[in-house]
């Protein structure tokens, strides 16, 4: 099988601007996508990916598995663009700078006494599904960061309420969510249902305080952000 590769390249120590160096590379399609990668380390010099967790967009959908690439074929043919899960943040070819996103963080986890710098690093491992939306950090606290506090709230019983308060903002909470599901190959909804899930809970907590005017102004909120993202262009449906 032949393929037509884009492949994006930057490094932030040296680079001022990103380029994409075009590759044609013939292989077998019974292959891996970790295969592919393997082959194109071959051909162009200090290639970086990340090689477990993959984590970049291949045609502007996010792979996180190493998916067949007679799957890949059929799913984006033969004419493959490789860029990182986020442009703005990337360090190195393929790989992102976590540091740079967790540093956006930072601040507002240190609001919270109770935790500990440990467990404030852990978001680290959440950060590449921070950079699947298409929201800005303006418009969206981040899936990953939710999830991040979904996984505080188990560890952290006792602050349970003000872990999930602080992901009730209306200009940037977790209300703002938009699917995933199919900006993920292969689809995947396991993000989207979790995200669902804080939603549900959150919002079962505002009725039992009948707090009418906050329902109501999350409401408008959600409709300008909507409205902001359509006109856009940036969101698929």
């Amino acid at each position: 099988m032949k393929l037509d590769i884009d492949i994006f390249r930057f490094d932030s120590r040296v680079d001022y601007n990103e380029y994409y160096q075009s590759l044609e590379v013939h292989i077998d399609d019974n292959l891996s996508l970790k295969d592919l990668l393997e082959q194109v380390s071959k051909m162009i010099n200090d290639f970086s990916y990340d090689a477990l967790s993959f984590g970049f967009r291949i045609n502007n959908v996010v792979i996180f598995s190493n998916v067949k690439l007679c799957d890949l074929k059929n799913r984006f043919g033969t004419k493959l663009v490789f860029s990182p899960i986020s442009t703005k943040y990337a360090k190195k070819d393929l790989l992102i700078d976590k540091d740079s996103v967790f540093a956006q963080y930072k601040p507002i986890l240190d609001r919270f006494a109770f935790l500990s710098e440990e467990s404030k690093l852990e978001l680290k491992k959440y950060i590449l599904i921070n950079l699947i939306s298409p929201l800005d950090f303006e418009d969206y606290i981040g899936d990953g960061y939710c999830l991040y506090i979904k996984w505080m709230m188990i560890h952290y019983k006792d602050n349970a309420d003000e872990l999930l308060e602080s992901i009730s903002c209306c200009n940037n909470g977790i209300m703002n969510s938009v699917s995933l599901k199919y900006m993920i190959y292969p689809v995947d909804n396991s993000i989207d249902n979790d995200i669902a899930g804080l939603q549900k809970m959150f919002l079962g907590k505002q009725k039992n305080r009948s707090n009418r005017h906050y329902c109501n102004k999350l409401i408008k909120d959600l409709e300008l952000s909507y409205k902001k993202i359509c006109k856009q262009g940036r969101y698929n449906g």
